[in-house]
C-alpha cells in the first residue's frame, strides 16, 4: 500500500442508497416527492425511503415550504402568471396542496396579479399585435390569469 493513497471500503447497502440521494440532493432544489421517487426507482425499500426523508427534513437538506416558496418567486420573477397556472405548477413539482397555498398567498401578496398581468402585457413580444382587448386578454389567459384579473389589466394596459 502506498502512502497518501485513501483506502476505500465498500458502502453498506444503506450508505450507498444515501449517498445517491445526497448526490441527488446536490444537483438542485428538490421537493420530498422528487427524493422519494428518486429514491424508489433505485430499489430502495419504503421503510428506507422514510427514513432518508425524515434525517434530510431534520438536517435541512429538504424544506418543501422554503423551495416552494423560492420556486414560485422565480417562476413569476421569470414569467408572469396567474394563480391558477402557478399553482398548477408547484402541485407538479410534488408539493402537497397546503404548502401550495401558502406559497401562493405570500407570492401574490408580494406582487399583485394585476401587476404581473400588466407586465406580461408590456414584455410581451406581441405587444405590437395585440389589436383590441381579445388577444390580449387571450394571452393572459394562456398564462393562468382570471378573467377579474384580465379585466383591470386590460383596462390599466390601454389596449381599446
Amino acid at each position: 500500500m502506498r502512502p497518501g493513497k485513501p483506502i476505500r471500503f465498500p458502502l453498506p447497502a444503506d450508505d450507498s442508497t444515501e449517498q445517491a440521494a445526497l448526490r441527488f440532493l446536490a444537483r438542485r432544489d428538490r421537493t420530498e416527492a422528487q427524493v422519494r421517487t428518486y429514491l424508489s426507482r433505485t430499489g430502495a425499500s419504503s421503510g428506507r425511503i422514510q427514513t432518508l426523508i425524515k434525517q434530510f427534513v431534520k438536517r435541512g437538506y429538504l424544506n418543501d415550504e422554503a423551495f416552494a416558496l423560492r420556486w414560485a418567486q422565480r417562476r413569476l420573477a421569470r414569467r408572469p402568471m396567474g394563480r391558477s397556472r402557478l399553482e398548477a405548477e408547484l402541485l407538479r413539482q410534488g408539493l402537497d396542496r397546503a404548502v401550495t397555498a401558502s406559497a401562493l398567498e405570500r407570492v401574490y401578496k408580494e406582487r399583485s396579479e394585476r401587476d404581473l398581468a400588466r407586465a406580461l402585457l408590456n414584455q410581451s413580444s406581441d405587444l405590437r399585435t395585440l389589436r383590441g382587448r381579445s388577444r390580449g386578454a387571450n394571452l393572459l389567459r394562456r398564462h393562468g390569469f382570471d378573467e377579474e384579473t384580465i379585466e383591470e389589466a386590460l383596462q390599466g394596459s390601454g389596449s381599446s
